[in-house]
């Protein structure tokens, strides 16, 4: 249950809770000493708009609590500022979802209109919207809304209103006073930050592609696909997922992750650098060193180009991500025609150098 305090034309009101939190919050300092905020404004001009709710959730010796403070009247949004800022001066990290870009500048604003005084030391900041917009191109998420995430971890809402409706309701309760609209608001502002620590699970996401892997296994299943299997080091996925990341299809599931790899058994050719030492044989469709070319008759040969400068080799490729680092010979089926292959031997990807070269460009492209 919670309860409800008046001061004036402030309304401050607080409840216990208990979220479903899988992510270790130690990884980003002492979980009492973190602060999960959102505000919620009147438009989106800091100048012309103001902040008629404030709502925070914390940690205090174990339990989970929410606070939010709402202003009854226009009048009361100083007040507001007032309470926030010494609220948020305990804590040392404060986490919310957009909010470098919104919220914070909003607040700044407000309070300087205001004369609001601020503590000297604000806790210092963690975007989660930032942290994780790369989810957005990576899982092929429509967009990197809120609700947007919280459905990938499959979180119900009770709030059907978006922002736009909710400023029509507060100006609505400023002139009618309706408790349904009180309510509505406050829930609306409630299930935004009550998501922001399951939000957290979410940079799990974050480290598992971008951490070390362990080799699996790798089998051919087919004469066009390879099978590789690892898994994370030290990350395990709130909820599995499934996305095409370039020419390569990824499952993932707990710790656990595998690729299905492309496999061409084709001709191509691998261009050498500084065509100048070259010549061309079109002949025989391959270009040989400018020493060894001196004993062919000139008319069979011509002055190599970049785009025939190359040898032709036969053989299983597989497609690289773009961007990757390794000594392999790269391999094309035209110049400049991307994407590069290797050539495929058995056991490549049971090498952890290379699968963890491999998986950290595919997710970084």
């Amino acid at each position: 249950m919670g309860r409800a305090l008046y001061n004036g034309d402030m309304k401050t009101i607080t409840k216990e809770f208990s979220p479903v939190v899988s992510y270790d919050l130690s990884r980003l300092g002492d979980p009492e000493r973190l602060l999960f905020f959102d505000i919620e404004t009147t438009g989106l001009s800091a100048k012309r708009d103001m902040i008629y709710l404030i709502g925070c959730v914390y940690r205090r010796d174990g339990i989970w609590h929410m606070k939010q403070w709402f202003a009854d009247s226009a009048g009361a949004e100083a007040e507001l500022l007032v309470h926030f800022f010494l609220f948020a001066a305990r804590f040392s990290l404060l986490v919310h979802f957009n909010g470098s870009a919104f919220d914070l500048p909003f607040l700044e604003e407000r309070a300087s209109r205001h004369h609001t005084p601020v503590p000297g030391r604000m806790p210092e900041s963690l975007d989660l919207y930032r942290e994780l917009r790369p989810l957005k191109k990576l899982l092929g998420l429509p967009d990197c809304r809120q609700k947007t995430l919280e459905n990938l971890l499959r979180t119900g809402r009770e709030d059907p209103y978006d922002g736009g409706q909710l400023i029509r309701f507060y100006r609505q309760y400023l002139r009618t006073g309706e408790a349904a609209l009180c309510s509505a608001l406050l829930l609306h502002n409630e299930e935004d930050v009550r998501g922001l620590p399951a939000l957290l699970s979410l940079l799990s996401f974050r480290d598992f592609f971008h951490g070390s892997f362990l080799p699996g296994s790798e089998q051919q299943t087919g004469p066009e696909e390879l099978l590789v299997t690892c898994r994370s080091v030290s990350e395990i996925l709130p909820v599995p997922c499934r996305f095409r990341s370039g020419s390569f299809l990824v499952s993932c599931r707990e710790s656990g992750l595998t690729l299905r790899i492309p496999l061409l058994e084709d001709t191509l050719k691998y261009f050498f650098g500084k065509p100048a030492d070259y010549y061309y044989l079109p002949e025989e469709d391959r270009a040989i060193h400018k020493s060894v070319a001196s004993f062919v008759d000139p008319s069979h040969r011509k002055k190599a180009t970049a785009k025939t400068c190359y040898q032709k080799h036969a053989g299983r490729f597989i497609p690289l991500p773009p961007g990757m680092e390794t000594d392999l010979p790269l391999f094309y089926p035209e110049y400049k025609k991307n994407p590069p292959y290797a050539e495929y031997s058995e056991g490549l990807f049971l090498d952890a150098a290379f699968l963890q070269k491999f998986l950290l460009a595919t997710f970084s492209g």
